[in-house]
């Protein structure tokens, strides 16, 4: 009786240690970070009342349609972390060049504009991993000489979680997350970024 009973437990204990292990390996995505390279960043953050026009993403050459996803990503991070008193969403126009964006905001009378590139696209699959790598540039436009406030660039990788075989079970592999779900990792960490700075009184 006391041997069934010891070796009940240690079935017990052994199942509950391997579901443990398989837990872990469900592909959760580590916790958002500050982007992965800053290279601007203004002393004080006096810009939480700003209006700012957030201008459509460049894509590279293969995924030029995803570039437009990633801006529409961060605009809707921003407008919801309130960052900035409000954030307009700016769809792409002819003329891209930073001059035009900046006559365009003082038209529509923006203090900021984002502005910013998809560097690189890879959709993943069961056996690839997935990745994406974002630039954006913040530029204040009012208030004297145009001048690049926050400038950073943040990379995110994700990777398949591969089927294992244990002893009692099979678990069940995952594919790669998908580049969407990067881009929205990357644009909590441009967010983070912003206001880690607290607003100045």
């Amino acid at each position: 009786m006391k041997l069934a009973a010891k070796t009940a437990i240690f079935v017990i204990i052994a199942i509950s240690l391997l579901l443990g292990c398989a837990h872990q390996n469900t592909g959760v995505l580590p916790p958002v970070s500050l982007p992965n390279e800053i290279f601007s960043i203004p002393g004080t953050n006096s810009y939480g009342t700003a209006r700012v026009g957030l201008f459509a993403f460049s894509g590279p050459d293969y995924a030029r349609d995803m570039g437009p996803i990633a801006s529409q990503i961060l605009c809707n991070k921003l407008q919801k972390t309130r960052a900035f008193r409000e954030v307009v969403y700016q769809p792409a126009i002819l003329n891209m060049t930073i001059g035009n964006l900046i006559n365009v905001a003082r038209i529509k009378r923006y203090d900021l504009i984002i502005t910013g590139k998809l560097l690189h696209y890879f959709e993943g699959s069961a056996l690839e991993a997935s990745s994406v790598i974002e630039e954006v540039r913040v530029i204040r436009v009012r208030g004297g000489k145009p001048r690049i406030l926050w400038h950073a660039k943040a990379s995110e990788t994700g990777f398949p979680v591969p089927s294992k075989d244990f002893i009692f079970f099979l678990s069940e592999g995952k594919p790669a997350p998908s580049p969407d779900t990067l881009m929205q990792i990357n644009a909590e960490k441009f967010c983070k970024m912003i206001l880690t700075l607290p607003p100045r009184e």
